[in-house]
């Protein structure tokens, strides 16, 4: 497995490097040279680990678990195509389900940003040197996000594939959603300011789990049901399927991030046709004279008429009666700016139309975001502060009895997106929906947490807000 020579050191307070992924002997002060010491990773952290979390050994035992069934699987005749790739390891230490999902659409958005700035670069380059001195470089990278202090998580390979599955099925939604971005996209497309190659760029997410593949007692008995149905049974393929569930079940539950900017394919243009040469005016003039047309003489020198009338006519001299007329007439031909924001209107839309509207346990949050693994991130974001602020069970230092939410926290908070989505409402709908398959799939909020959303062309006159907006209901 080829691997970077150095490692991405800690950002955090101090700068950590790794010398060595086995752990020391008790007898002695240096780790046994080994073949592992030769490889250097790039491994990193989410935030500052919490005081009981080994994460160097975290990453370590995680590197060690990936490369060891990479070697198994490499023969001579079939190598494997993850040695060709630079990977990276990062450790999540949050313990909260809301955050954990919000980082991991934070990763999506970075892989994403990763390969659109190859992309960009490789154009610039072109641009320097042209077509024959530069071959556009497709990009591959790869990193593994260990996600270990979750125990609903790391316990429960049901909860955890089911969270992964979710995550999947809403990027793959999203294709299909009218975001502003795409929109500015394609008038760019259509106006001629657009790229002259459009790249592709992919990110792929797979998970990998300690007990991955383990079926539930249903699972099981209409596994066996099916066996006994056949008759008889291929032990070679359940040796196969065996081993293809061995191949993924990783020391901790990690995520598997997949990027790849490579350029579009060349297609080869249609064949030229024949010359037309095109037509005089004569020719034009005298065909819709033929077909009964006006008489175009008259209608053009009207047309002339009232263009040198409204040309010559200033409308500065219009109505100009006193000095304040001219000062007026001025004004009228300088564009205004307000000094209103979206987060201003949509706070008194919601103030005058939202029954369930408190100031003293409500909140308004606005972004900027226009890409969806972005907004993505900013509502599990929101959502993760809330949790810290309601749900104990993540914290298993807290005690609910002990320490009560506070009388002002804020349980409805208002999302305003004014960029995002905005020019449909069905795309905000499924986008919200979409959250709350996300969110149906961690047991531990699923019941406690309600989204809702608010459009100016939603099919209901009582949700028609000015911007669009999700509201983020705390139930508990």
């Amino acid at each position: 497995m080829k691997f970077s020579l150095s490692f991405l050191f800690l950002y955090c307070s101090a700068s950590v490097t790794v010398k060595a992924f086995v752990l020391k002997p008790k007898s002695s002060l240096e780790a046994p040279k080994s073949k592992s010491t030769s490889t250097r990773l790039f491994y990193d952290i989410q935030r500052d680990p919490q005081p009981n979390d080994n994460v160097w050994s975290i990453l370590s035992n995680t590197e060690k678990w990936i490369s060891n069934t990479l070697a198994d699987s490499r023969t001579e005749s079939n190598s494997n195509p993850l040695s060709r790739k630079e990977v990276s390891y990062v450790c999540e230490t949050s313990r909260d389900p809301a955050m954990i999902l919000a980082n991991i659409f934070r990763k999506v958005k970075e892989a994403r940003q990763v390969g659109e700035s190859h992309a960009q670069d490789q154009e610039e380059l072109i641009d320097q040197h042209g077509e024959d001195k530069h071959n556009r470089a497709t990009l591959r990278q790869t990193q593994v996000l260990v996600i270990p202090s979750n125990e609903e998580l790391n316990e429960n390979f049901a909860v955890f594939d089911a969270a992964i599955g979710a995550i999947n099925q809403a990027r793959r939604g999203a294709r299909d959603l009218v975001t502003d971005h795409s929109l500015e996209k394609l008038d760019e497309q259509m106006y001629g300011d657009g790229e002259d190659r459009d790249w592709v760029v992919s990110v792929n997410c797979a998970h990998l789990h300690p007990k991955y593949g383990e079926m539930t007692p249903q699972q099981e008995l209409k596994e066996l049901q099916e066996e006994e149905e056949k008759g008889e049974v291929d032990v070679n393929l359940k040796m196969y399927k065996r081993q293809r569930l061995l191949a993924r079940r990783s020391p901790y539950p990690s995520i598997v991030i997949e990027v790849r900017s490579m350029a579009p394919p060349e297609y080869t243009p249609p064949p030229p046709t024949g010359p037309v040469s095109p037509r005089s005016i004569d020719e034009i003039e005298t065909e819709m004279s033929s077909e009964g047309g006006v008489d175009r003489s008259k209608t053009d020198a009207e047309f002339v008429n009232q263009l040198e009338a409204l040309f010559s006519k200033s409308s500065l001299d219009s109505g100009i009666t006193h000095e304040g007329d001219f000062y007026e007439s001025i004004g009228s031909h300088i564009e205004t700016f307000s000094s209103v924001t979206p987060l201003m209107v949509a706070q008194n839309w919601i103030h005058m139309n939202d029954p369930l509207f408190d100031v003293t346990k409500c909140s308004f949050t606005v972004t900027e975001v226009t890409h969806v693994d972005e907004a993505f991130e900013f509502l599990f974001t929101n959502l993760g502060m809330q949790t810290s602020q309601f749900d104990n069970s993540n914290n298993p230092t807290s005690d609910e009895t002990q320490q009560p939410p506070a009388k002002d926290a804020q349980k409805r908070q208002y999302m305003v997106l004014p960029h995002f989505l905005s020019s449909s409402a069905t795309s905000l709908e499924k986008f919200t929906n979409q959250a709350k398959k996300i969110i149906r799939t961690l047991p531990s909020i699923r019941s406690k947490v309600d989204l809702i959303s608010f459009h100016p062309e939603d099919i209901d006159e009582h949700k028609r807000c000015p911007v669009p907006v999700i509201v983020l209901q705390w139930n508990q």
